[in-house]
């Protein structure tokens, strides 16, 4: 299994629904409730790869809000979401939110739940497990992930090979060369270390390349 992010058509959405009463952060399931999916692709290790690849990547993820769209308390809608990738997940979020994904396995509550209509099963929460990123709204519920991220993260260090960043910023960067502005930015520093080693493999090889004509 890959511990890289990567960018898919949005196909499988997991719900849940935030605690009530959340006594200790331990992770993503003490602070919600999933809803049953079923289907092989949750049985096939689904949600458990997503876990991995989030916390692998951990450092790469930040909250962003996206105004346009609230709930029935004027909560706006949040993401917890891969910068390099925002742009693409922002369009999946319209989608999600307009009820204008085709591909979806199984359909998504999340129009339901902005026109304050009820469902079943009900949910306030979201998570795209193929692109690894959150749906959910409000400030407090902000808190709640980024502490149940970062528990998670620090509880798995043991179990779970977390990665290099730098060799995963070379990856993002060099692999992904529609990336929007601001992940060009967030990425600068690795694109200086690429520039410096290649202009200092280039000199190796044209030194390399001299002494090999002057020898001969």
């Amino acid at each position: 299994m890959s511990n890289k992010l990567q960018r898919h058509k949005c196909y499988l959405v997991q719900s849940g629904v935030f605690k009530g009463e959340i006594k200790e952060i331990t992770g993503r399931n003490s602070i919600v409730y999933l809803n049953y999916m079923g289907g092989f692709e949750f049985e096939r290790g689904a949600l458990p790869e997503s876990t991995q690849r989030m916390i692998t990547n951990i450092d790469f993820y930040d909250v962003f809000t996206f105004s346009q769209y609230v709930n029935s308390k004027g909560e706006p809608l949040m993401v917890y979401a891969p910068k390099m990738f925002i742009e693409h997940i922002s369009k999946i979020v319209e989608e999600l939110a307009m009820g204008r994904n085709n591909y979806l396995k199984k359909r998504c509550t999340l129009p339901e739940y902005l026109a304050g209509k009820k469902t079943y099963p009900y949910a306030d929460f979201w998570w795209d497990i193929e692109n690894d990123f959150y749906i959910f709204f409000g400030e407090q519920k902000k808190d709640l992930v980024l502490a149940a991220q970062k528990s998670m993260r620090e509880r798995s260090i043991g179990e779970v090979e977390i990665g290099d960043w730098d060799k995963l910023s070379e990856y993002y960067f060099l692999f992904n060369q529609d990336l929007n502005d601001e992940a060009k930015e967030f990425l600068k520093p690795k694109k200086s270390k690429l520039v410096k080693r290649l202009v200092r493999t280039l000199n190796y090889k044209m030194e390399k390349d001299t002494n090999k004509t002057t020898t001969n």
